[in-house]
């Protein structure tokens, strides 16, 4: 905590035997948003919900089983398709895209869950659902298993890339400092760079309408046939 920010104000302690996983996963959520990963400790939890570090533990067994149930909570919050409109491609453009608003509403639960390897079963439902549109737009099992984690890829990384990227450019003059930074360098080494300068720092390439121009391009490749009858 830097010395400018307040210092939290005391937490009361919880009434007795009132703490349960529900609580608990609130309470990280919470302090994910408001403080950041870098302060979702078992301790800060722990003072988070007003308990002793130890009563968070009759619960889950550490910080990485907190994550895992986070995850889980975040993903199953996402609408699935109901797969009744005929359109696998506009179908699987909103799955991604319910991923991509679901993290960077929370942007601090995907860099923490960032560092840590997607289980299966944290998104069963989605990975079936992708799966099922990706084989009704007509792609073979292999193409279809492929191009379902080259969407996640995508996805799960612009947001954190666009995350991160808003982040920095936000601070008041950075839009500016790295424009500067680029109009100096050398035109005979960077031409691409030194003249796209502008248009690479432009309002249009971030966020969700970035996202949907680079989505929109990979499911035009991963879906050139005609979905099946």
């Amino acid at each position: 905590m830097s010395a400018t920010q307040p210092a939290s104000p005391p937490r009361r302690r919880a009434p007795r035997n009132s703490l349960n996983p529900d609580r608990i996963l609130d309470a990280a959520l919470a302090l994910l948003d408001r403080d950041g990963a870098e302060a979702f400790t078992m301790r800060g939890l722990a003072q988070q919900l007003g308990v002793g570090t130890m009563a968070v533990y009759s619960h889950f067994r550490g910080k990485d089983e907190i994550s895992d149930a986070v995850a889980q909570r975040l993903l199953d919050t996402i609408e699935l398709p109901r797969g009744r409109s005929g359109d696998p491609r506009g179908e699987l453009r909103e799955v991604c895209l319910g991923v991509y608003r679901l993290f960077t509403d929370h942007p601090s639960a995907l860099e923490l869950l960032a560092g840590r390897p997607l289980r299966g079963d944290d998104a069963i439902g989605l990975i079936d659902r992708m799966l099922a549109l990706l084989q009704q737009a007509g792609l073979s099992r292999e193409d279809a298993a492929h191009a379902h984690v080259a969407l996640m890829q995508y996805t799960v990384g612009s947001a954190l890339w666009n995350t991160r990227r808003s982040r920095v450019l936000g601070k008041e003059g950075a839009r500016d400092r790295v424009l500067a930074k680029i109009a100096a360098l050398d035109a005979d080494a960077y031409p691409a760079l030194v003249a796209l300068g502008p248009e690479l720092l432009c309002d249009r390439n971030e966020g969700t309408g970035q996202f949907e121009y680079g989505l929109d391009g990979l499911l035009c490749g991963l879906l050139p046939r005609a979905p099946r009858a």
